[in-house]
């Protein structure tokens, strides 16, 4: 067929001349949208839709030339839109991953601090009953020594010397520093106010 026919019988949507049209044309159709969008599978893809918009496409075109320009710029829109489309899918991908990365962190962190608070009241309640009554009153319940020596009628340097004690045991046991307890324990505190 020759130019002349193959634009006389698109205009009829024949469909040997859309054909020989595709046979002619594809190759260079398809390393155009290739070399733009850098994957083999989306430029067929997108070469492919090209003949099916121009399938749909209503007018006639003046010469060959016409045709095939009107096919690179439907290639080429097709393939800036997937681009498009890809780098925005590539940023919410990276933030997806970023987010879940953060997440599984703070999940792991949250675990952690759950496990070492279960441990440190566990420790807790193990101390010797004064030794206890004396911890939680001072760390737990906020009371200063001063109030705490009051209220189990006791002075305040035995009040001191049985939260030092209380604290190296619960020290040792946990392998942290008394800062870190304090720290776990003012944050519970916190919560539960």
């Amino acid at each position: 067929m020759t130019d002349e026919q193959i634009m006389q019988r698109i205009m009829y949507k024949d469909s040997e001349a859309f054909s020989e049209l595709y046979d002619r044309t594809y190759r260079k159709l398809f390393l155009f949208a290739k070399s733009l969008v850098g994957d083999a599978e989306e430029a067929r893809d997108i070469v492919t839709d090209s003949f099916i918009k121009l399938w749909s496409h209503e007018t006639s075109f003046s010469n060959m030339t016409h045709l095939q320009v009107y096919l690179y710029k439907i290639i080429r829109n097709s393939c800036i839109d997937y681009l498009r489309r890809d780098k925005l899918r590539i940023k919410i991908e990276t933030q997806l991953s970023k987010a879940e990365i953060i997440h599984e962190n703070v999940i792991e962190r949250k675990y952690q601090e759950a496990e070492l608070v279960t441990m440190l009241y566990e420790r807790i309640n193990q101390l010797p009953e004064r030794m206890r009554q004396v911890f939680k009153l001072t760390y737990l319940d906020g009371y200063s020594r001063t109030e705490v020596a009051q209220m189990l009628n006791l002075s305040e340097n035995t009040i001191r010397n049985t939260n030092a004690a209380a604290m190296k045991a619960i020290r040792l046991t946990l392998g942290v520093e008394p800062m870190v307890i304090l720290a776990i324990l003012a944050a519970r505190h916190m919560e539960l106010a």
